[in-house]
């Protein structure tokens, strides 16, 4: 993928990783949205693993050697028919391997600028399901990831960036701000209070931290540069408790669109973003997420 151009403007050409089951709908439906906002090429890639399967009606296993020869053909002919039939600009690619390999494998040949991906629902246990290809994408991909839960029929209205005021997330507000100029934007930011149990005034003790939290708030705002920003000044949101759960309260409330993100970071939630936290955040936002990765940690990857 090229160096650095997605850092530069919207996405050119997009690539939307898909499992052809109904998971990924709403991804489609996103990316292909985009893809005719920002006048942007797609790019559609599926993933034929390389695992042992079950012979279908028979109780024995096949090796993936042993798989029909006209496997990818058959992919091939369904992405064609589920995705190239409502999106004729609609580029395909089938690969076999190793499932996060090939995405990365493919965004690189592509030459693309931002993944697009779908969450699974339990409707058992009616939730979300995050696999490990997600998780692994979200580790290693050197482009912006966005995960889909929302139908894509819109623009997104609100968004908000959850920030611990580092450079990680002031490059993550970058890209939202140049993928998604003139939205509502929120900081959002929880903070902490070490000891206030312990403190003999815990408001008091909280509220020097939140006082300090504040300040580094709007230094934060202001080295940004986001007094003056088309769509209007950015809403500062702090909140005492933790990251995950006070991210969630606010996302469920206040009916956001998408949440960015971006990795290693300062505080614990960003420092563990690649880690079960990006799992528990991604599988509970009631919103669609954006994961990017700061160009120092591309850099020594």
């Amino acid at each position: 993928m090229a160096t650095g151009r997605w850092m530069q403007g919207a996405p050119r050409k997009i690539l939307l990783a898909t499992d052809l089951s109904a998971r990924c709908d709403r991804a489609f439906d996103r990316a292909a949205f985009f893809a005719d906002e920002w006048n942007a090429d797609l790019v559609a890639v599926h993933v034929l693993q390389e695992v042992e399967t079950f012979v279908p009606g028979g109780g024995d296993v096949m090796s993936s050697w042993r798989r029909p020869p006209n496997a990818r053909h058959l992919a091939e002919r369904r992405m064609r028919d589920d995705l190239q039939a409502l999106y004729p600009r609609l580029d395909i690619v089938v690969e076999i391997g190793d499932p996060a390999e090939a995405i990365l494998r493919t965004a690189r040949a592509q030459d693309c600028d931002l993944i697009v991906t779908g969450v699974a629902r339990d409707e058992l246990l009616g939730r979300i399901v995050l696999g490990n290809t997600v998780i692994r994408l979200a580790r290693q991909s050197e482009i912006p990831i966005l995960v889909v839960r929302k139908r894509g029929r819109r623009p997104y209205g609100n968004i908000v960036l959850a920030t611990d005021f580092s450079d990680s997330s002031r490059h993550a507000l970058e890209v939202a701000e140049r993928y998604f100029p003139n939205r509502t934007l929120t900081l959002f930011n929880a903070y902490d209070a070490p000891l206030s149990l312990m403190a003999a005034d815990t408001v008091s003790h909280r509220a020097q931290f939140r006082e300090a939290a504040e300040r580094e708030g709007r230094m934060f705002l202001r080295t940004a540069g986001l007094a003056d920003r088309p769509g209007g000044k950015a809403a500062l949101v702090l909140e005492h408790g933790d990251p995950d759960q006070r991210l969630y309260e606010y996302v469920t409330r206040n009916d956001i669109d998408l949440a960015a993100l971006g990795t290693h970071g300062r505080s614990a939630v960003f420092h563990a973003l690649i880690g079960s936290v990006a799992r528990t955040l991604i599988e509970t936002l009631p919103c669609d997420v954006l994961i990017v990765r700061e160009p120092l940690a591309n850099a020594g990857a």
